[in-house]
């Protein structure tokens, strides 16, 4: 049996929407096509531009998104056109285009963070058998319509970040160069953690959330659209990470 992960399935308007009613496994806490018949969650689709926004801000002066050393860059403004989409349609396809951009963006950079220094074979080896796991898994997940392995892939992905930056950081900078980067590595983590905060908040208090945008009213009711500030926040946190990433691949420098 299908199980929908979907906090509030009724929305009075989400059947006559312009994309027609929600058909992805997840919804979230804004209510659909609440706000105007051409968007199903206005707050959550616009949001997403800040993950646009970090893609381009934390490339390298000289470098352009289509360049061969920007493909964390790449994969994050994958993850805002992506998501956009998604929270647009409210559909099942764009719902995993979404899901597997954020696999895609922590590959990217695990990718950076664990070939540095090593032989293009190396490489070579280490990308092609990331990318085969990941592929086997995304398929897996497009097939089994549920929301568990996404969640335990992105945890896992996430969690082999952190760990190495903090190592390389250690290794490879002194002084006050490395207390600058491990600050730069402490706020982008803090705000992700932030960001995961709220978007548990989002779902566990959607009813009281609703109540309360409906008191306050527009616009000021849109500050309560948590799953928007989760996407505010990780893309901080994520143009953060780039950036610490980038300066950690380049071996020396400072801000």
């Amino acid at each position: 049996m299908v199980h929908i992960e979907r906090n509030f399935a009724g929305d009075p308007h989400a059947s006559h929407g312009y994309w027609g009613p929600p058909t992805s496994v997840a919804n979230f806490c804004e209510e659909d096509y609440g706000v105007t018949y051409w968007v199903a969650e206005v707050v959550n689709s616009f949001t997403n531009l800040a993950y646009v926004y970090w893609a381009f801000k934390t490339l390298s002066p000289g470098e352009r998104l289509w360049s061969s050393t920007a493909f964390p860059n790449v994969a994050l403004f994958f993850v805002g056109v992506t998501s956009f989409a998604y929270h647009l349609t409210l559909k099942y396809s764009t719902q995993i285009c979404d899901d597997l951009s954020m696999f895609w963006v922590c590959a990217a950079i695990i990718y950076e963070l664990y070939t540095i220094d090593q032989s293009p074979t190396a490489r070579l080896l280490f990308g092609s058998t990331l990318t085969v796991v990941l592929s086997v898994i995304s398929a897996a997940h497009y097939k089994m319509y549920q929301l568990w392995l996404h969640n335990t892939t992105f945890i896992l992905l996430v969690t082999a970040i952190w760990p190495r930056v903090l190592f390389l950081i250690h290794r490879r900078f002194q002084g006050p160069e490395k207390q600058y980067w491990l600050g730069r590595f402490r706020v982008g983590g803090l705000c992700f953690l932030a960001g995961f905060v709220v978007w548990l908040i989002d779902g566990a208090a959607c009813g009281w959330l609703r109540d309360a945008r409906n008191s306050i009213g527009l616009p000021w009711a849109f500050a309560l659209e948590l799953h928007g500030w989760w996407h505010i926040l990780t893309a901080l946190g994520a143009g953060y990470c780039i950036r610490v990433t980038k300066q950690l691949t380049r071996g020396s420098g400072s801000a």
